[in-house]
């Protein structure tokens, strides 16, 4: 079929994106059974678009007046539309037909010995944190915020997968796409139940790769060999204590491989480590030191050299 077809079929796919998000907002569908998102006690002026004498520029500077659900419609255009455009220009999307590809989990002969695969769950479960906190300042409530932000957020690296199913360089991986929506879940469950939020982080370290810091990789959001997953389990969050040693203190349980792709020739081969650490809560230390959690960061972000791993090296 002709290249033309993809390209119609991603509008397609973006306005239908846009107009779920719009009808959401306006509370005409209902995405989760009788609960509706976006319902609010207070007045919401409808959504009927700009006043012919405003301009867009003055629109633009308005926006913090701008009714909510407006805000909403706004937001998820913009984001639909930079991922199209972006993919277009950036991930060479659109290049060919559409492709399957079976890339796998976690074995030593994939590509990059599965970090990719937690790099996705990881995107997906920050970019699910970000919308939540987006729509929390437009004034929604925690629970509203939290599945709203879901929703944009697995809609969007959805739309990211479809798109690398028609790149010539990548395809459509369904693995990918478990690793997406397991990351948006976890994101959901940790924001909708406070009481999970204390009890675990999902986070992400990052140290330059060798091959990062020689120049032969560039891009820090695939540089596998720099980068370790983890789930820092809080004992505070189940103890519940006024101890400032216990609250101080994290037990970590990661994964990270070394020596795949661009990286080969500074590791002695490809390999894959599990690994349980001893690390220090850096968000409570920076909040008991300074009065401030540095806006939550490093509640995803892993701090190096804050912790003591103890590693095994898998076969």
């Amino acid at each position: 079929m002709e290249i033309e077809f993809y390209y119609w079929l991603l509008a397609v796919i973006s306005i239908c994106l846009g107009i779920e998000t719009k009808l959401v907002a306006q509370n005409i569908i209902e995405p989760y059974g009788s609960y509706n998102l976006f319902t609010t006690e207070n007045t919401d002026k409808s959504c009927t678009g700009l006043q012919e004498s405003d301009s867009f520029f003055t629109s633009l500077r308005s926006f913090n007046e701008w009714p909510r659900k407006k805000k909403v419609v706004a937001l998820n255009v913009a984001s639909v539309s930079t991922t199209v455009l972006v993919g277009a220009s950036s991930w060479d999307y659109y290049s060919s037909a559409f492709d399957l590809q079976d890339e796998g989990w976690f074995d030593p002969d994939t590509k990059y010995g599965g970090a990719d695969k937690l790099g996705h769950a990881y995107g997906a479960y920050a970019l699910t944190s970000f919308y939540n906190k987006i729509y929390r300042r437009f004034g929604y409530s925690n629970e509203q915020a939290i599945l709203g932000g879901a929703l944009t957020s697995w809609s969007l690296m959805t739309l990211i997968e479809l798109g690398d199913g028609f790149s010539k360089n990548y395809g459509f991986s369904w693995e990918d796409e478990v690793m997406n929506t397991l990351g948006v879940g976890m994101a959901y469950l940790r924001h909708r139940y406070p009481p999970l939020k204390e009890m675990f982080d999902f986070r992400m370290e990052w140290f330059p790769s060798p091959a990062f810091r020689h120049g032969d990789q560039s891009d820090p959001f695939t540089d596998y060999s720099g980068q370790k997953y983890l789930i820092a389990l809080k004992p505070d969050g189940l103890l519940k204590t006024d101890n400032s040693l216990i609250k101080a203190m994290e037990i970590h349980f990661g994964y990270y491989s070394r020596g795949y792709g661009e990286d080969n020739r500074y590791f002695n081969g490809e390999n894959r480590y599990t690994y349980i650490g001893v690390g220090l809560n850096v968000t409570y230390i920076l909040e008991q030191l300074t009065g401030h959690r540095a806006g939550g960061i490093f509640d995803y972000i892993q701090v190096p050299f804050t912790y003591i791993p103890f590693s095994s090296k898998l076969d």
